[in-house]
């Protein structure tokens, strides 16, 4: 089945991508302050492996974010040089359907990390 949508339609949603993207950053920067109030407490050894961790996690998170938004801009250029109205079946843009797959799983997994971090932070501060 052929499905007509116009580029303003894609933009909206890629700049839809752009601000959760952009929200995942200002959250790992807002939880890496938190963890750094865990680091200079004087917590415990194992406390401190797991803070490892989750700086590690965060770190891994921003790279990723950085990633995204960047193939999320390369993604609105191309549908940028498409004509006024793209014609697709289910699908109108290669990558645009990738991306939306990876917007996906990047969402489910930064979910997962805020949560196993938000379980270990009351438990600490």
């Amino acid at each position: 089945m052929e499905i007509t949508t116009s580029p303003a339609d894609l933009h909206e949603q890629i700049n839809s991508w752009k601000g959760i993207v952009n929200d995942v950053r200002g959250d790992v920067k807002m939880m890496r302050d938190r963890l750094e109030q865990t680091v200079l407490s004087n917590a415990p050894r194992d406390v401190m492996t797991k803070v490892e961790h989750f700086e590690n996690r965060f770190l891994r998170q921003r790279e990723v974010a950085d990633e995204m938004y960047h193939d999320i801009k390369q993604c609105a250029k191309k549908i940028s040089d498409s004509p006024s109205q793209v014609v697709h079946d289910d699908r109108p843009v290669d990558d645009f359907h990738t991306m939306q797959h990876r917007m996906q799983i990047f969402q489910k997994l930064y979910e997962e990390l805020k949560d196993d971090f938000n379980r270990f932070m009351p438990c600490e501060v």
